[in-house]
């Protein structure tokens, strides 16, 4: 019986073949829109360029400037990059099922690039299609913009790459992004989403797109009106979550600070991305690692610099982020939780939450992301 199925599967699998083989010639077209546009989008920029150093455009300045934004190629453009996706999403799906051959027999249409990615890369983007405005008071150690995309509000960040590096961020970016698109069909996958990965064609950087949060750091939010104790349960489950996916995927984040955690509407907690170009220790000695008078780098790290940091290493700094939630006025210095026993410096602290972090910030015998998911602590509050 299983061997018919088996055989009827194969007889409908050779007939859909047959009657029906795919080609990517609506690919090939939306491809040839897109040349179109981009040509037709660095003209417009030539043009304004020219009319913006003319000491005397005239009396209708405004009226054409309107007039010319009316007409801008950027808005068809992204429709015809979103569509390029959706031929991408298609004909990968078809590789993926009755037609693997199709890379092979259509290599000009790039498909394993795209399928080898999880869809991260875009090959048709580059710098000059976007209107950006700069981010000056965030592009402290790389170039930041931000500008939109699809309708939707977005950062680029720029990292300036060699060939070498290139292959290597494209490695990290592309195992950072499937760990949150599999994980998709949770409610809360506690990891930033990457829209986007491409490399300029006039620049040595590469730019990976993330979503924009105004003021949505837990750094910028905690400034601005500090998280409830309730709150902060459920910011910090979700950044456990985002810890506990990375880690079964291999993953240790090393970049674990203020500025890397995002908040949602108060009670969503995310794990940010990390500097691709940087290996897991260079990410782990960065300055950015400290938190008030608190150091997010795992005692073990500092005692022997060069280390490679260790998913316990990213628990440590979850630790201290954690008390920092509740004491951001403590002076004092976190080496060892078996101080966490007593009253810190005065830093009252809920006993639930002081028993966890009695785990957490120790030299040895860590918590697991997911044994910290699993402690009282969060518990409680479900």
């Amino acid at each position: 019986m299983e061997k018919y199925l088996l055989n009827t599967k194969f007889k409908g699998e050779m007939l859909q073949w047959l009657n029906a083989s795919p080609t990517p010639d609506s690919l090939f077209s939306v491809k040839k829109r897109i040349r179109s546009l981009r040509s037709q989008l660095r003209w417009r920029q030539v043009e304004e360029a020219s009319l913006e150093e003319a000491e005397d455009i005239g009396p209708n300045r405004d009226s054409e400037r309107e007039g010319r934004d009316r007409m801008r190629p950027e808005h068809t453009l992204s429709r015809n990059i979103s569509q390029e996706r959706k031929e991408y999403m298609k004909l990968s799906a078809l590789a993926e099922g009755c037609f693997p051959e199709l890379p092979q027999l259509f290599p000009e249409a790039d498909i394993r690039s795209y399928m080898s990615s999880g869809g991260l890369v875009f090959k048709s983007l580059d710098r000059d299609m976007f209107d950006a405005e700069p981010m000056r008071e965030l592009s402290g150690r790389r170039p930041l913009v931000c500008t939109e995309f699809q309708g939707q509000r977005v950062i680029l960040k720029g990292y300036t790459v060699n060939e070498e590096a290139e292959a290597r961020v494209l490695e990290r970016t592309t195992q950072f992004h499937r760990t949150r698109t599999q994980r998709q069909s949770q409610p809360d996958t506690g990891i930033l989403p990457l829209l986007a990965l491409f490399f300029g064609k006039s620049d040595p950087l590469a730019y990976v797109m993330v979503p924009y949060f105004p003021n949505g750091s837990l750094w910028a939010v905690q400034a601005a009106k500090p998280l409830t104790a309730t709150e902060s349960v459920k910011v910090m489950r979700g950044v456990a979550r985002g810890l506990q996916a990375l880690h079964a995927a291999g993953i240790t984040h090393a970049s674990l600070n203020p500025n890397n955690v995002f908040v949602l509407h108060r009670h969503q907690g995310m794990v940010g991305d990390y500097d691709f170009t940087k290996t897991p220790v260079q990410r782990a000695m960065d300055s950015g690692m400290v938190t008030g008078s608190i150091s997010l780098v795992a005692p073990e790290l500092r005692q022997a610099q060069g280390t490679p940091p260790t998913p316990a290493c990213d628990l440590y700094s979850y630790g201290c982020l954690l008390f920092w939630l509740h004491a951001q006025g403590f002076n004092g210095d976190l080496d060892s939780g078996r101080r966490l026993a007593l009253d810190i410096s005065g830093v009252k602290l809920e006993a639930k939450l002081q028993a966890l972090l009695s785990k957490l910030l120790v030299c040895v015998g860590r918590l697991t992301a997911a044994e910290t998911l699993a402690d009282d602590y969060f518990l409680s509050d479900q």
